[in-house]
C-alpha cells in the first residue's frame, strides 16, 4: 500500500509540474498584397494551429480587428484583453492576450503605449508606428495562483524607441507589480539576442530559450518572410519569465496540406510552472 501511495505521489507531481502552457504568435496582419499568403488563404491553418496546441493563454502581434474577430469566433473557449494601438479602442493592430476562460480569470488588465506618453495612443521616440504592451493579471481558477502576463510588439525601425521601450517595460513591471507576482513577457521584439534592448530585459527576466529544463526544440529563428525553402536563423520573437520554472519550449514550424506557413513568424510555445 505504501509503495502504491508513493507511485501515485510521484506521478501526481509529474502531472502537475506543468502549471501553464503559453505561446507568443505574430500572426501577420491581413494584407491583400500578400497574395497567396494573405490572411484569407492561411487563416484556417493559423486558427487550426492555435486550436491544436490550445495554450492556456497566448499573446498575438499584428492582429487587426477582423483577425481578432476570426480568432474569437473560432476559438470558443477563449476571450481576450487588449485594444487597437491607433485609438485605444478598436482601430489598428492589437497586441492582445487571448486566454482560456475555463482555466483563467482576469483580475485586472490594461494597455500602455511604448512612448513618452504611455497612458494614451502615441508614437514613441523615433518609432515608425504606435506600439503597445497589453497586460493582464490572471488567477488560475483551480489553484488560485496569480501571475502577470504582458504582451508587446516593438518597433521595427526606431533604435532609440526600442532601447527606451525595453527600459519602459521594466519600469512598468515595477509599477504594476509591486507584489512581485510571477510574470511572463511575450512578443515580437524585432531584435536579435545580441541587441542592447534584449540584453536590458535579460538582466531582469529569463529568456525561456536559455532557461528550460528540456533543451529548446525546433528552429532557432522565428521570422520566415513566408519563405518555405530556407530555415530562419535569427530569433526576433521571445518569451521571458520571472518567478517561473521553464519545463520546455519549442518553436513551432508546422505546415499543413497547402505547404504554406500560416504566418511569416513561427510561434513559440512554452510550458512553465510556478517556482516553489
Amino acid at each position: 500500500m505504501k509503495k502504491l501511495f508513493l507511485v501515485f505521489l510521484f506521478t501526481s507531481n509529474l502531472f502537475f509540474a506543468q502549471d501553464l502552457k503559453m505561446m507568443t504568435y505574430n500572426i501577420r496582419l491581413s494584407l491583400e498584397s500578400d497574395k497567396e499568403n494573405s490572411w484569407d488563404n492561411r487563416k484556417e491553418d493559423a486558427l487550426a494551429l492555435m486550436s491544436y496546441y490550445h495554450p492556456d493563454y497566448f499573446g498575438v502581434q499584428e492582429a487587426v480587428p477582423q483577425q481578432m474577430i476570426d480568432i474569437k469566433t473560432k476559438l470558443k473557449d477563449y476571450d481576450y484583453v487588449g485594444v487597437g494601438r491607433d485609438d485605444g479602442k478598436n482601430q489598428g493592430e492589437y497586441s492582445a492576450i487571448f486566454y482560456d476562460r475555463n482555466k483563467l480569470e482576469v483580475l485586472k488588465s490594461g494597455t500602455f503605449w511604448l512612448s513618452e506618453t504611455p497612458e494614451k495612443p502615441s508614437k514613441g521616440w523615433d518609432a515608425a508606428y504606435n506600439r503597445v504592451c497589453t497586460y493582464a493579471f490572471f488567477k488560475i481558477k483551480k489553484s488560485g495562483k496569480k501571475f502577470l502576463a504582458m504582451n508587446l510588439h516593438f518597433d521595427h525601425v526606431g533604435d532609440i524607441a526600442r532601447v527606451n521601450s525595453a527600459k519602459l517595460i521594466l519600469e512598468k513591471i515595477k509599477e504594476l507589480n509591486p507584489q512581485n507576482l510571477p510574470l511572463t513577457l511575450t512578443g515580437d521584439f524585432n531584435l536579435t539576442d545580441d541587441s542592447e534592448p534584449i540584453k536590458i530585459i535579460s538582466q531582469s527576466l529569463d529568456n525561456v530559450f536559455y532557461h528550460s529544463k528540456k533543451p529548446h526544440y525546433g528552429p532557432k529563428g522565428t521570422f520566415t518572410a513566408f519563405d518555405v525553402n530556407t530555415v530562419p536563423k535569427e530569433r526576433i520573437d521571445y518569451i521571458f519569465v520571472k518567478g517561473f520554472e521553464v519545463q520546455s519550449n519549442r518553436t513551432i514550424n508546422d505546415r499543413l496540406e497547402n505547404l504554406l506557413y500560416p504566418s511569416d513568424h513561427f510561434p513559440i510555445l512554452a510550458e512553465i510552472s510556478f517556482k516553489k
